[in-house]
């Protein structure tokens, strides 16, 4: 059973969407209205481990009801420790007030699916300037951007478009990580990856982490 409502619109992407960025701290794993300052990294295991952190999540909690409606971006300043590429792995989750997780019906998990998801093979990060807009990247995929060594690069990676409704209280959980979410639901698995050693977020100052998202007013 699934608890909605219903809204209707003339026109999509919805006319009156405001786009708004959540910057990552990694500080503290969450998701802010304001830019962050202060530099930050957070790591995790590119490979999915039973011994290791190998996933890391970022919370937002919303102060008032907003509906999320249409396109999702995330950008991220990325390295890769011990490697030179970085298969990414995104998605959204509803926490209610309560703590507990809101559950809803995709194409590719079924009944206990998430708000949204999307990926991206960073060696493929080169955008298309001319057909990406604010809240979706269209990237080129004519050459392959392998990184160096400590090197430190930007990429923005395309969400699949949802409608979700938060409470007042309810939790935005962003997830990033090496491996497909929810693998034991999805049927559209990425079993081949280029990942190796660590996975690295930068955020703060100059490294402008952050989830754009499509706020429609009520």
């Amino acid at each position: 059973f699934y608890n909605g409502r219903e809204r209707y619109f003339e026109d999509y992407p919805v006319p009156q969407t405001e786009y708004r960025p959540l910057f990552l701290d990694a500080a503290d794993c969450s998701l802010n209205e304001q830019p962050v300052s202060k530099k930050s990294e957070e790591s995790y295991s590119a490979l999915k481990s039973n011994k290791a952190q190998d996933s890391t999540f970022w919370d937002y909690i919303f102060g008032e009801a907003t509906d999320l409606i249409g396109h999702i971006k995330l950008k991220l300043w990325v390295s890769a420790e011990g490697g030179d590429d970085l298969d990414l792995h995104v998605a959204l989750k509803k926490i209610d007030k309560h703590g507990n997780e809101v559950f809803f019906p995709d194409f590719q998990h079924v009944e206990r699916g998430l708000v949204a998801s999307g990926w991206l093979r960073v060696s493929h990060r080169e955008l298309d300037e001319e057909r990406s807009t604010i809240y979706q990247p269209w990237l080129k995929h004519e050459r392959l951007l392998k990184l160096s060594p400590q090197e430190v690069v930007s990429c923005e990676i395309e969400i699949l478009p949802s409608a979700t409704g938060f409470l007042e209280g309810d939790k935005l959980r962003l997830i990033v990580q090496g491996y497909d979410v929810l693998n034991v639901f999805n049927r559209f698995k990425h079993e081949e990856t280029v990942n190796r050693g660590q996975h690295i977020i930068y955020t703060g100052g100059q490294y402008d982490s952050h989830l754009l998202i499509p706020v429609v007013p009520l």
